[in-house]
């Protein structure tokens, strides 16, 4: 039964809650938090005697990254001949070009596709478009990685960049995507800040319930 009540102003209940609708989509409310700075820095100042290099690798560290620093490219080809083996990283899972080119001219073993038993670690090697300092991420592009299986599926993430991509903030970053990636038609960024947590039903820490274990972080000071 339709509810037919009548108010005292001789209007249905209905009537009343439609009209107020109305009144509701016609009348703009007062603007709310129109105070809010929306310019100044939230973020505390990198320290001057720090500087971006030193306070990415602080962040990254202290939120469970593994930091590699190294002078030279080929310093790094034979870091990851070591470290792979130690470290059951074999075979590397590799799928873009310009990394694959370092890779072989360095003579470390790769494979195109994620081949792995069930008792190996699966390990993607990328390169990256920036580190942000002033939160120890990782910033990467679909032209590092080509397919989002190669980040959210391997046990063990391994990024190289170049010292030039620290940059101070994510503000900063995220101008200097837009200026050098929006032109060749790249679709898709992620950020990423550490490995992967979570809490369970309880509210304990549970680390790594997907997405890689294990991130580290190569940097060649070219």
């Amino acid at each position: 039964m339709k509810d037919r009540r009548i108010s005292d102003k001789g209007v249905t209940i209905k009537e009343q809650i439609l009209a107020k609708v109305r009144n509701a989509t016609i009348e703009k409310p007062e603007a709310m938090f129109k105070d809010i700075d929306l310019q100044t820095e939230t973020w505390n100042p990198i320290k001057e005697e720090d500087g971006t290099a030193i306070t990415f690798v602080q962040k990254f560290k202290s939120m469970g990254g593994i930091f590699v620093y190294l002078e030279t490219e080929a310093e790094f080809g034979e870091c990851m001949r070591q470290l792979a083996p130690q470290n059951g990283w074999e075979p590397l899972w590799c799928v873009e070009p310009t990394m694959q080119e370092m890779l072989k001219k360095h003579g470390v073993q790769y494979n195109e596709h994620p081949d792995k038993s069930e008792r190996q670690k699966l390990t993607t090697i990328t390169n990256c478009q920036y580190l942000i300092a002033q939160t120890g991420s990782i910033i990467l592009s679909d032209g590092d990685t080509l397919s989002r299986k190669s980040y959210t599926e391997p046990d063990v993430l391994l990024v190289v960049a170049r010292t030039e991509q620290i940059i101070g903030s994510l503000k900063e970053a995220l101008k200097g995507v837009k200026e050098r990636e929006f032109s060749n038609q790249t679709s898709q960024f992620v950020i990423i800040t550490g490995p992967t947590k979570t809490y369970d039903i309880e509210q304990n820490m549970v680390s790594s319930v997907h997405g890689p274990r294990q991130i580290a972080v190569f940097l060649i000071d070219d």
